[in-house]
């Protein structure tokens, strides 16, 4: 846990649209800084699509607050909402869950009148989404036990692929080879030579070390290398692009939480 940084959440937008991939604690209250920003594509009311590369509580925790602090503020459109399985079973548990509330906002004295709507959809692997702004593709990664996906955004102008949570696959080599920007999780390998031998290994089973992203990234040379979900372990950030990039001479940055990439 960091003081500066929320838990995993990120928007890919396209001609003021907003797509928006996981949605873990803070993502609400960090949209909101957004707004006070200037990036007004992320207004409430344009908050309508969500993706969840797996069902981690640090993606996910705060998908309540993502269902309804919208919907009370003005979002009239239904969320879709696209995850692996039983993301359907997690919404109805949330509406459920909340129900008494919901009610009160609907149907008491708050000037709400549309109703909550939303949409789960079981990710797949291929084409999830498709509109007249963007195509976002899933592919398959491998995270543990659970089903997880890498989503790869595809515009008019750019090509934006995202690997959720993961070790290195050959999968997210083939969908991020050339693209704009790459958005990869990673751990620092150097740390890691520190940390007890079971964590060593879970560490190495289901994430990225900064050793096998440069070889990921020299195999697929994106235009700009976004770190986040970044387990550093006590060393800085800067630190960890140079564990990067003593082995990969393309752009690598730190992801911080409001960053923006054009």
């Amino acid at each position: 846990m960091e003081p500066t940084r929320y838990q995993s959440s990120l928007a890919v937008v396209v001609d003021g649209q907003p797509y928006v991939v996981d949605c873990g604690g803070g993502t609400v209250q960090r949209l909101s800084q957004a707004r006070a920003n200037g990036h007004n594509a992320l207004a409430s009311a344009n908050l309508t699509h969500l993706f969840l590369t797996h069902l981690h509580p640090d993606h996910t925790v705060g998908l309540p607050d993502f269902i309804m602090a919208p919907w009370v503020e003005g979002r009239k459109r239904p969320l879709s909402v696209f995850g692996p399985q039983k993301t359907d079973r997690l919404i109805t548990a949330i509406l459920f869950g909340y129900e008494l509330g919901i009610a009160e906002h609907r149907d008491g004295l708050a000037p709400i009148n549309h109703p909550l709507v939303v949409q789960p959809y079981h990710i797949t692997p291929g084409i999830i989404h498709q509109d007249e702004r963007v195509t976002v593709e899933a592919f398959p990664v491998s995270h543990g036990g659970l089903e997880a996906y890498g989503l790869k955004f595809t515009t008019p102008d750019k090509t934006i692929v995202i690997s959720g949570d993961t070790c290195p696959t050959e999968a997210l080599v083939q969908h991020a080879a050339g693209c704009d920007i790459l958005v990869h999780e990673v751990y620092s390998a150097e740390a890691w030579q520190s940390r007890p031998a079971g964590w060593q290994q879970y560490h190495k089973t289901v994430h990225t070390s900064t050793v096998e992203l440069a070889e990921i990234a020299n195999r697929t040379r994106p235009g700009r290398l976004v770190l986040v979900h970044q387990l550093t372990w006590g060393i800085t950030p800067a630190q960890l692009v140079a564990e990067i990039t003593a082995r990969y001479d393309g752009v690598v940055v730190s992801g911080n939480d409001l960053d923006v990439f054009e």
